[in-house]
């Protein structure tokens, strides 16, 4: 009676908060459930066999793989037509809660196990705020982070450990060294986060102590420290040099990758790029490990007092989690089974079978144990484990998205940012329509005005009417 009553109680809490959020979808005894298009197969069997083997579920579970890059606008263009659970990564949830898109996750059981499993970096990023309170809404299951793939025809081991390497075994093969996926703000966060490799220290803040309401404070953010403008300045130079960093061809950087093309010999990319690595250099040929270190300049700190030349840094990345979350317009008398199921889908259990099956790498403290464990038994090859391996690793050298709120989603990703980053690498003029136009990005005072722009366009979403007449300036 005293489970049934709490069941109840809680009902009707996700009733009241979610007040307004649209037309409720009718129960027709099938909860959908949305994953990435990699694991459809995967949790379908996985749903499947939960069901059999618990007679009072209740419900049939139908699972679809979706591409979960495109989920989230999905979701926010026609609730009512997205399934019942559904798999984001953990940047869209400030979005979709405050959209009343989601409900939040009420179940004691399933909170604590939350807390109990995920790292602390993703206890902050999955949580929302609602009525002034703070809710659970985004349930981690896998983790994801950028790493490297290289050619291991011709870049060795130690070569593959630094650009510096790299460039050296691309001038022996007469190509380019690297390339990235694409040029938007996830994909750069390898140069953006880049940190020094002796203590993880940087000065880049990324929206730091903002509040997950509507409207609420943006928090802190910092895009000029002396350290951001040398790493630039060295990626401009290594932009520039013959064998050094590319933008992919319009063929696409897997063409560019190629062992037949060899367009370039390594790409920033993360787990779910791996079959597409795989297949342009073959199992023997694809070396996967940390995204690279590199050594500022004579050259990159000149002008500059807080960093000197022979400093060294790593690449660094957004180390996020893929979260499974509840449709606010799936029918409330699914909400407890709903809940039940995510429980089961997320458990470390069924974490661990996601990597073997699907290649998934867990969410959970301590995964790095059980990937060890599997390749040491024959379960997985050499490049999977090391995919795994890299990915975990490179956690350490990441961050998850700040962007606890649809706004600061937009402002980073959408409102020209990326644009800025690829001038200064370019070393072009940033083609704004504004009246602020920033007209060359080669000279140490180009490089800081694009770095206040894009402070300024993260923290207001519009350019500045006009540059400050010294920089840095807090934006």
């Amino acid at each position: 009676m005293k489970r049934i009553t709490a069941i109840m109680l809680v009902l009707a809490m996700a009733v009241s908060l979610l007040a307004g959020c649209g037309k409720k979808e009718s129960d027709d005894g099938v909860i959908r459930v949305w994953v990435g298009e990699e694991s459809a197969e995967f949790y379908q069997k996985i749903g499947d066999e939960y069901v059999a083997a618990h007679s009072d579920f209740g419900y049939k579970i139908e699972v679809k793989g979706m591409d979960t890059g495109s989920i989230a606008g999905t979701i926010t263009n026609d609730p009512t037509a997205a399934a019942d659970i559904y798999t984001v990564a953990h940047d869209n949830i400030g979005k979709l809660a405050s959209t009343q898109c989601a409900k939040p996750i009420m179940d004691e059981t399933l909170i604590a196990q939350v807390k109990a499993d995920n790292p602390a970096s993703f206890q902050k990023v999955i949580y929302s705020t609602l009525n002034d309170k703070s809710y659970l809404y985004g349930v981690p299951y896998i983790s994801q982070a950028l790493f490297m793939y290289y050619n291991k025809e011709l870049v060795t081991e130690e070569q593959a450990k630094t650009f510096e390497g790299l460039q050296e075994a691309a001038k022996a093969a007469g190509t380019k060294a690297i390339t990235v996926t694409g040029d938007d703000g996830y994909n750069m966060s390898f140069a953006l986060l880049a940190t020094n490799a002796n203590d993880h220290s940087t000065t880049v803040k990324i929206f730091e102590g903002a509040e997950s309401v509507s409207g609420g404070a943006k928090g802190e953010s910092n895009c000029q420290g002396d350290d951001t403008v040398a790493i630039f300045r060295w990626l401009q130079a290594f932009a520039e040099d013959p064998n050094g960093f590319k933008w992919a061809s319009p063929d696409g950087w897997d063409a560019d990758l190629d062992k037949d093309n060899k367009g370039v010999l390594a790409v920033i990319g993360g787990a779910w790029h791996y079959n597409t690595a795989k297949a342009a250099l073959g199992e023997t040929n694809l070396g996967i490990t940390l995204i690279p270190t590199f050594t500022l300049t004579d050259a990159s700190v000149e002008g500059l007092s807080g960093v000197k030349a022979g400093d060294v840094y790593r690449g660094g990345t957004f180390a996020d989690c893929k979260c499974f979350m509840i449709n606010a317009n799936s029918a409330t008398t699914k909400y407890a089974k709903e809940q039940e199921l995510i429980l089961y889908l997320s458990s470390k259990e069924v974490q661990d079978a996601s990597y073997l099956e699907c290649l998934n790498v867990p969410a959970y403290v301590g995964a790095a144990d059980y990937i060890k464990q599997c390749f040491e038994e024959g379960k997985v090859t050499e490049s999977q484990y090391n995919l795994a391996a890299a990915q975990v690793s490179m956690a350490e050298w990441g961050i998850p998205q700040p962007f606890i709120t649809g706004t600061l989603n937009t402002y980073y990703y959408s409102k020209n940012a990326p644009a800025v980053f690829r001038a200064v690498i370019d070393q072009t003029a940033y083609p704004t329509t504004g009246d602020v136009i920033l007209q060359e990005t080669t000279s140490l005072d180009g490089v800081r005005k694009a770095l206040y722009l894009i402070e300024y366009l993260w923290m207001h979403g519009v350019t500045p009417k006009e540059f400050p007449a010294a920089l840095p300036e807090k934006a």
